[in-house]
Parts: C-alpha cells; structure tokens; sequence
C-alpha cells in the first residue's frame, strides 16, 4: 500500500468512526456510515475490520455486516478471497491471545461461516468442538446446519448425552440419518424435553420401534397423538381422550391443542364432543397450573 493509498482509507476509517464511536448529529448520520464503509475496497476493509476487534458494537457491526453483504452476494475474485481467509486467521490468532476480544471474534467466525473455504470450516469446526463449551456448541451446531457436510451425527450425539443440550437434540432430529435416527429415537424421546423435536425425529426416521412408543405416550402425550394420526396408528377412542385430558393448555406448556388437533386428523368426533362439554373442568385445571406457576414465580 502506498502513503497516498495508506492516507486516504486512515481517511474513510477516521470519518467511519467518526460516525459510529463519536457520533454523529445528522438526519442520515445511520446511512452515511454504511456509504462510507462501502467506499472500502474489500482488502480494506478485512484491513479495518481485523483492528478493530476490540472496537465498539456499532462499528464492529457494521462493518462486519458489509463483509456478510459482499459475501453473501458472491462476487468476490479470488484475490478477495484471499483477504477474507487470511482475516479470519489473524482473528482467530488474535482471539488466542487475547481473551477479551474473542467473544467478537467468535461472533465474526460464526457470522461468515458458510461462505469460508472448506479447510477453514472444517478447522474452525474443530476447535469449536475442543473448546467444548456451550457457547463453542451452539456456533458449532449452528454451523453444521449451514453447511451439512460438515454434520457429524455421532458426534452430536455425543454431545447431547453429556450436556442434554436441546439444541442438539433439533440438529439430530432436523438432519441425522433415518438410521441413526431410528437407534437413537428411545433416547431422544426419554431426554428431549420438547415435543416437536420427538415427532420431527420420529417422523424422519426408519421406522419407531414398539419399545419408543410407551416412551413417547408418557413422556410426550400431545406427540403421541400426532405421530398416531400422522403414522396412521392405531388408538381407541377413551385413550385419545384421556391423553388429551392429561396435556396443558397453558402459558408454560401449551400442548393440548396439538392434541386436539391430532384427533381431529383421527375423525374422533365423539372425543371432540367430550372435550366441548369438559370445557369448564378443562379451564379450572388451566388456572389452577397458572396459579401454581405464577406462586413459583413470586416466591423466586
């Protein structure tokens, strides 16, 4: 870089900051800070972006959501490329040895995630799994989901069995293969405290064995009945009611209308009839769960 061209972006750069640590009074004081940091060519702006780790929030996102942009749009040349793996690098080395920006460093790695080279994931992916944190998993978890050949569904298992991190158990359901999904399905039911995730599972697996249904039905009233109507299971009418009368319907655990609805899919006219005329035992059981809930609440 010459002294001219060295000049002229400690220019744009002064201006930019200006705006977003000093403040600006103008109208369009918002708009004029995105201009300005678009008149930065792409070396320069990996350049500003990599020294201002420790810079606050507003400038730090702004520039870092021009990078997305021209990212995202993918009409970067190979030698600007370039300047965005090797600023990632130098983040990352700079994340190491300084603690205190690795947080905005990690928010960086995971916001241009899925438009890095494949060897930079991939190492990326590693240390996330090392660090072993749950912060370090949800970016990691995050990332499988953008780029699916980076999924390692033994892996995430393992994660979900030592830290029952809902989150894994949504990747698993969402992407592991109907095999997997069929072996793991007894376990996933059992841990997994939400619903849909059980039913997303279940509904991409190979087949649910007899042993996860009794799991599923305890565990998971309100899924029980939709994976019955969806799978075309079979159910007698007194135990559709009385899974329905066993799921709240409530601010905390809002279920009962997904059972309602997976009997309606059923045709079980005469349970619908049973849950119109128990309406009244139905709203009491509902207020006395919030009361009990909103007693909790206050006593904490």
């Amino acid at each position: 870089m010459t002294s001219a061209e060295s000049s002229n972006l400690h220019g744009i750069v002064e201006r930019i900051r200006g705006i977003a640590v000093d403040g600006l009074s103008h109208p369009d004081a918002g708009s004029l800070l995105h201009a300005y940091i678009a008149c930065l060519s792409i070396p320069d702006l990996c350049r500003t972006i990599g020294e201002t780790c420790a810079a606050p929030s507003k400038l730090r996102l702004a520039l870092r959501r021009r990078l997305e942009r021209l990212l995202r749009d993918g009409n970067l040349v190979q030698r600007d490329r370039e300047h965005v793996h090797d600023l990632i690098e130098r983040s990352r080395a700079t994340g190491r040895e300084n603690p205190s920006v690795r947080p905005h460093v990690e928010a960086l790695l995971s916001a241009v995630f899925e438009y890095l080279q494949f060897p930079q994931q991939q190492s990326i992916i590693e240390t996330w799994i090392d660090r072993g944190t749950r912060g370090a998993a949800a970016r990691w978890l995050k990332a499988t989901a953008q780029v699916p050949a980076l999924f390692d569904e033994t892996a995430v298992m393992a994660y979900f069995r030592s830290s029952d991190d809902e989150r894994a158990a949504k990747r698993l359901a969402n992407q592991a293969s109907p095999g997997f999904l069929t072996e793991i399905l007894p376990e996933l039911s059992d841990r997994c405290e939400q619903g849909w995730v059980v039913s997303k599972a279940a509904m991409r697996a190979q087949t649910v064995g007899a042993a996860v249904w009794p799991i599923i039905r305890s565990k998971h009233p309100a899924t029980y009945l939709y994976l019955c109507a969806r799978l075309r299971r079979s159910i007698s009418e007194a135990e559709a009611l009385e899974l329905v009368l066993t799921c709240p319907n409530s601010i905390m655990n809002e279920t009962r209308g997904l059972a309602i609805w997976a009997v309606g899919q059923m045709q079980m006219t005469k349970v619908l009839d049973e849950v119109v005329t128990r309406g009244e035992e139905l709203q009491n059981k509902d207020l006395e769960a919030f009361n009990v809930f909103s007693g909790q609440n206050q006593v904490g």
